[in-house]
Parts: C-alpha cells; structure tokens; sequence
C-alpha cells in the first residue's frame, strides 16, 4: 500500500465490475451494428457511445442512434438488454473489501460510465446482493453526470475540487494505464490493476 493514502478512487468496469465485452459485441453484431467491437474495446472512441458515456445525450437520443446504425428494426427493450449484457456482477470478495476498507480510508467512486449502466448497477447487480450504492462509496463521480470522461485530467481535478481531496493523500485504481498517467499529472497516487488479479492484495 502506499504512502500518506487517506482517499481511495475506484474505477468500476474492470476493477470492482466484471465485464462481457465479448457477449456484448457479439449481440450489437447480430443486430448489425459494425465496428461495435472497436468502440467497445476502447480502441476506438467516437459517435454516440462516446457522447453518451460524456452526457452529451440522453438515453432516448442513445436508444435513436443505435436504431439508425442497427440493420433491423430494435424496440427500447432490446437496445437496453444488449446494452447492459456488457455488465456481468461485482464479485462479493470486492464488495466485503470495499466495506472493510470504509473504515480506514474515503472511498470513492469515478468511472465512465452512463445512464443505463449505472442504472443497472445500482436497481439491480448492487441489490441482488444486498448492498446500496451509499453502503460502498462515499461519493460517486459518473462522466455521464460530470459531462467529463477519463483520461481528460480536468475530470480528477473536479473530483478532487468538489470532494475536497489533496492529491497527495488519494490513491486511484484503475485498469487503463493511460487513466492512470493522467490522475498522476495532476498529482494522485495510482495503482494500474490488471483485471483478474486479486484486488485486495494492493493493500496487504
């Protein structure tokens, strides 16, 4: 664990939440959407994906541009199904270590994210296990929300500006290195997780 740490961030999606890329990709495919695989990966950011992750629309205007890019005929219900099938759970062990470690430190929340993700997260993979957004996090920051995205470091000095945190004292986890370089730009402690690895090890 590193030094003089009293706010821990969490990334969610690869961190704390496991992910189905593939399911997801395979199903936008079917459904005749090209190039999903590019913009669901992150080698390619653009289009409405990008400006829905970064508020710029809202879910209709999302659902709109799917339906316009899909080669057949898709209702609410059936973007909305392949769009979460990309969320699978958060494993119990992260959340009893989230719990624990609100005892010795803040904990926050900062992904990239939007309206139906978190949705999802917080009406269903959270309650299926018991556990409430506010039970976990002391405050979360959602780009959808922020109208600001990762790596952009403007989005961890707003962080650090309206939870009032030294970056000296913060520690953010993330899977993307290049996250990563940008919370340390402006003066944050990092650690890179490689998903799959066991997260509690970072503070043993």
């Amino acid at each position: 664990m590193k030094q003089n740490i009293r706010h821990i961030i969490f990334d969610l999606g690869g961190v704390l939440l496991n992910l189905d890329v593939e399911g997801c990709t395979r199903a936008f495919e079917k459904a005749g959407l090209k190039g999903i695989r590019s913009v669901l990966t992150g080698t390619n950011e653009g289009g409405i994906f990008s400006e829905y992750e970064r508020g710029e629309i809202g879910t209709p205007e999302f659902r709109d541009g799917i339906r316009q890019l899909a080669s057949q005929s898709l209702t609410d219900d059936e973007i909305d199904r392949m769009w979460v099938n990309e969320l699978l759970d958060i494993p119990q062990e992260k959340l009893d270590l989230l719990v624990s470690l609100r005892s010795k430190y803040d904990i926050y929340l900062l992904s990239n994210t939007n309206e139906l993700h978190w949705q999802h997260v917080v009406e269903s993979l959270l309650p299926q296990q018991n556990y409430r957004v506010e039970d976990l996090f002391k405050e979360t920051f959602l780009s959808f929300r922020m109208k600001l995205a990762k790596p952009d470091p403007e989005i961890f000095r707003e962080v650090l500006r309206q939870a009032g945190l030294k970056p000296e004292e913060t520690l953010f986890i993330d899977d993307s290195a290049v996250n990563c370089q940008a919370a340390q730009s402006v003066g944050i402690q990092t650690e890179h997780y490689k998903p799959g690895n066991d997260l509690s090890l970072l503070f043993n």
